[in-house]
């Protein structure tokens, strides 16, 4: 009796997960990033095995407790994307290197703060796609995680504590997204 119904959902679902990504290019500044990146709360990071490449240099005044850090604050440019999926709206960062690689990515979840993700994107400059990038990368590992900034002598310290405390919603969307990238490079 329900099978008619059965059947559209599962159309509408399959082509829900085949929907195409949004992307809007930003240019962030490293300083600000420092600032704003704790704000977010738990976010799942997901960077991406770089090889090696040189340190980038940062804002004088400004440390980062590991090196992936440095890279991540100096992004050259930023992605937001966007997708609709059979499980809903996903929206994440793709970190991109001056050559246009992938460095890294970071994805909204239900523990993140949803105020300050909108305030992160709209204080990146909008820019158009540079003319060469390279949007893919094979993932390093998935960590959920909150950043924090603080000051030690005089200057500021840039890390990453484990996210503690990520609602079972949480969990299970960093797990699916995780399995994702996984499967994306297999």
């Amino acid at each position: 009796m329900f099978s008619p119904l059965a059947h559209r959902l599962h159309e509408l679902s399959s082509c829900a997960s085949a929907a195409t990504v949004s992307r809007h290019w930003l240019r962030p500044a490293p300083a600000w990033l420092a600032r704003n990146l704790p704000l977010l709360g738990s976010v799942l990071y997901a960077p991406m095995q770089s090889g090696n490449r040189a340190a980038p240099e940062l804002p004088r005044g400004l440390l980062v407790e590991s090196r992936q850090w440095a890279a991540l604050l100096q992004s050259h440019w930023w992605v937001s994307a966007s997708t609709i999926t059979a499980d809903g709206p996903r929206e994440w960062i793709e970190c991109v290197d001056s050559d246009g690689r992938l460095d890294a990515r970071l994805h909204l979840l239900p523990d993140t703060d949803y105020l300050a993700w909108d305030a992160l994107l709209a204080g990146a400059e909008p820019i158009a796609a540079p003319p060469r990038w390279v949007p893919s990368g094979r993932p390093a590992a998935a960590q959920l995680l909150r950043f924090h900034l603080h000051q030690l002598a005089g200057l500021y310290v840039f890390g990453s504590i484990r996210a503690a405390q990520v609602s079972p919603l949480g969990q299970q969307l960093a797990a699916q997204i995780a399995l994702a990238e996984a499967r994306a490079w297999r």
